[in-house]
């Protein structure tokens, strides 16, 4: 089975990348021509220059939540503490661009009177219009933040296992040492666990179970109970991380009989 994260996709983002910082220059660029004639003196340029990374970075946002997604490296609350960050950034980023653009339509006329530098005025009002939007959305971001934090905090120490245990005697749950041989020459997920697809007689594929020690099936995911026999195992199968499904405790049945 071909990866379905491999070179191809990742130079597809990298390809993805370099267009929005394309688009971006080249709408700014527009618009920014459009409005003053030309892109020149200190202010115009660097309000070019925040409109166009501030905006690149707003396109990437979706890219880096989807990257998180497939390396699968965040639990449901820092799903939710990343787009908090995301969504901060981005107003962050969107005050500036405004408040730089939005103050050079309002300073148009004075903007080429100085010979070098920033023209007063319109760095000053900048920063204060920046600064100022900045003190309630702070507010609001750090009461969300807070908030998050409890909640996360209150899940995570009050609930018990969200995951399905069922004991199973462990003779029932050995593989055949055939498979097992097989098994151990995979590579390991865990310390001394492997996820496999298990084939049976009847042309069934049991997917995603947890093998511990190449020959004890501890766990199934996906699946409401063991409903199938080890000894009825033909042929077995490893399969790579990137293939897994987003984790589910939920989907998880395990079947040593233990909660912890």
């Amino acid at each position: 089975m071909p990866d379905p994260f491999g070179f191809r996709f990742w130079l597809g983002w990298i390809l993805g990348f370099a267009g929005c910082f394309v688009v971006s220059a080249g709408l700014w660029t527009l618009f920014l021509t459009w409005s003053f004639g030309k892109i020149d003196g200190a202010e115009l340029t660097l309000a070019w220059s925040v409109a166009v990374f501030g905006t690149w970075f707003l396109f990437l946002a979706p890219f880096m939540r989807k990257k998180e997604r497939i390396w699968k490296r965040l639990n449901s609350d820092q799903e939710k503490a990343a787009d908090l960050w995301l969504f901060g950034m981005a107003f962050y980023i969107g005050i500036l661009i405004v408040s730089s653009i939005g103050w050079c339509c309002f300073f148009r006329s004075g903007l080429h009177r100085t010979s070098g530098g920033l023209y007063g005025p319109w760095i000053k009002a900048v920063l204060a219009t920046w600064l100022l939007a900045l003190i309630p959305f702070l507010i609001v971001m750090y009461r969300k933040a807070d908030v998050l934090f409890r909640e996360a905090h209150k899940r995570q120490t009050t609930r018990g296992p969200a995951f399905k245990s069922v004991f199973v005697e462990k003779k029932t749950r050995l593989l055949p040492q055939a498979i097992a041989d097989k098994i151990a020459a995979f590579p390991e997920m865990l310390e001394n666990g492997r996820i496999v697809t298990l084939q049976l007689k009847d042309g069934r594929e049991i997917e995603h179970v947890f093998v511990l020690n190449s020959r004890e099936i501890i766990g199934l995911y996906g699946r409401a109970q063991m409903d199938f026999n080890t000894v009825d195992v033909t042929e077995v199968r490893d399969v790579a991380v990137e293939t897994l499904p987003a984790y589910d405790e939920t989907q998880w049945l395990r079947l040593d009989g233990r909660v912890v």
